[in-house]
């Protein structure tokens, strides 16, 4: 049976499910990262707290603007430009209806608490009946701002479908320097539009604020850890410091009504040329289902994120997925074989289940033994995701490291040459990684705020993008000034790439952000090998 504790320590509390049963939760080093598939005493986790879905509705906000000019609606009814949740920008442009939806501080904290503009991921799906997305491809046709301008081979990019443009937001109604982040979603069935966005968010900060502790100094005799099935029936552990009396539900490891979203599946995965490789995984999927990953050519030492490029033809890592049932199916697109680091995430939209008498379920899934930890009443039979407090088919994703870089002090090595298309200066990360866990890097570009009031619709924060210029006599060969870049050389390093203040486009001249770089963020998660 695999092993799971809960209980305290000294006077830390703690949840743990062991990698292997063998190994002792009490006695084994939090620092041995890859004996856990979790573990609350390591607090730097990459918890998703959401995932949900934004799709255009041209009911409630009609589309009867232009692209120049859209019509714009704030959420909730009766705020404004400087203090909605969600303003919807909706128009038509050749007979086709869009809209973007730009999700605010006031959002995040309104539904999760943040005090802090989360990391969240935007993922349009090619398909959104199938559930089929886009992987990574090389963008030639774009050369204008990030979310889509369109012109010839200026430049090509390296996309992974999770590019953020966290920009400042004009409205109608003035200029507000009020950061936002964007969904762009139509009424077309093209492949050129979306249907349907999966927006994932993180538990962490976009920006260079340090990510909230909300433990305390632990005193005697506090009662941190409580199952009780009595009705309404709780299922908490504290963090050190608080009781289970606390009633923020952030200040909580465990709490029944502080339920994330899932990690299915981590690994790695071989995909031939042209070929289709399956994953599956032992619970099922949902609607709310994703794939993220890092690719390179089977024939490359290292990944990079986004994937490596060196030339407007490197299409070597194009394929798309599709999540159905318990699997999700890979199709390359590509005349390369392809290696594939990938982690499955899900959570579900479905109601809480009821009428369960069970915390604490044991059974076996045909597939081997599992412990699990849901919510108190749900169903004994068919819990859903958003039941499923702890499970040990399932891991989470530790911190190994993570940090802002700042741009005119932390990146020491300055690129020269050949090299000016990964960017204009590297940081090397060294990362405590003891069991040898997949390091699965993320990093950002973070603005400093904007000077003047016509540069507001500029960005703050741009994740997950590298662009390179070419067709220029100035900037062929050289990074543009968003670009950022993660390199793992090795399970314990990674070296971080920037790009200053070069220009962001070079159409139809070189044009530069009025906002100054002010460094990198970037978070290193470590995954299992295999799960």
């Amino acid at each position: 049976m695999p092993k799971l504790a809960i209980g305290r320590r000294g006077s830390v509390p703690f949840a743990k499910i062991m990698a292997v049963n063998t190994d002792d939760p009490q006695t084994t080093a939090n620092t041995d990262t890859g004996k856990f598939y979790f573990n609350s005493e390591y607090q730097k986790v990459g918890y998703i707290r959401d995932i949900f879905i934004v799709e255009p509705d041209f009911t409630a906000y009609p589309p009867t603007g232009s692209n120049i000019n859209p019509t714009e609606y704030y959420y909730p009814s009766g705020s404004g430009p400087t203090n909605c949740q969600i303003l919807i920008q909706s128009f038509t442009a050749s007979g086709v209806a869009f809209q973007r939806w730009c999700f605010f501080l006031e959002y995040f904290t309104a539904a999760y608490g943040f005090t802090f503009l989360p990391l969240v991921e935007m993922r349009p799906t090619i398909n959104f009946t199938t559930n089929q997305f886009k992987g990574p491809h090389v963008d030639i046709g774009n050369s204008g701002n990030p979310n889509g301008n369109t012109s010839s081979y200026l430049s090509y990019d390296s996309l992974t479908n999770r590019v953020l443009n966290t920009g400042s937001n004009t409205t109608s109604g003035g200029p507000f320097n009020r950061p936002s982040i964007p969904a762009f979603v139509s009424n077309s069935g093209s492949s050129s539009s979306v249907r349907r966005v999966l927006a994932t968010v993180f538990d962490l900060p976009m920006h260079d604020e340090t990510i909230p502790d909300n433990s305390l100094t632990p005193v005697s005799g506090q009662e941190v850890v409580r199952i009780d099935k009595v009705s309404p029936g709780i299922a908490r552990v504290a963090m050190a410091g608080r009781t289970v009396t606390d009633v923020d539900a952030s200040h909580y490891i465990l709490h029944e009504d502080r339920i994330p979203a899932k990690v299915m599946a981590t690994g790695t995965i071989t995909v031939g040329a042209l070929a289709t490789a399956v994953i599956t995984t032992r619970l099922p999927l949902t609607e709310l289902t994703y794939m993220d990953y890092l690719v390179k050519k089977s024939t490359e030492s290292t990944y990079w994120s986004p994937p490596f490029i060196d030339n407007i033809f490197a299409n070597a890592n194009d394929f798309s997925y599709t999540v159905s049932g318990s699997t999700v199916t890979i199709v390359s697109n590509s005349n390369f074989s392809m290696d594939i680091v990938y982690v499955i995430y899900a959570d579900s939209g479905e109601a809480p289940t009821t009428g369960g008498k069970k915390i604490l379920l044991k059974g076996n899934d045909g597939i081997g033994d599992y412990v699990q930890v849901k919510r108190p009443g749900s169903s004994d039979l068919g819990p859903n995701l958003n039941d499923i407090m702890l499970d040990t088919r399932l891991t989470y994703l530790p911190i190994l490291a993570e940090g802002f870089l700042a741009w005119t002090t932390d990146f020491p090595t300055v690129i020269s040459g050949s090299d000016l298309f990964k960017g204009v200066r590297k940081a090397t990360i060294a990362v405590p990684n003891p069991n040898g866990l997949l390091l699965f890097p993320k990093i950002g570009a973070i603005y400093n705020p904007p000077s003047n009031h016509s540069a507001f619709n500029e960005p703050s924060a741009i994740w997950g993008q590298h662009r390179v210029f070419t067709n220029n006599a100035t900037w062929a060969g050289k990074a543009a000034g968003y670009s950022t870049w993660a390199n793992p050389t090795s399970l314990t390093s990674v070296d971080l790439y920037a790009s200053g203040n070069n220009p962001w486009t070079i159409q139809p001249s070189a044009s530069f952000y009025d906002s100054q770089l002010k460094g990198a963020r970037y978070y290193i998660f470590g995954i299992p090998q295999s799960l």
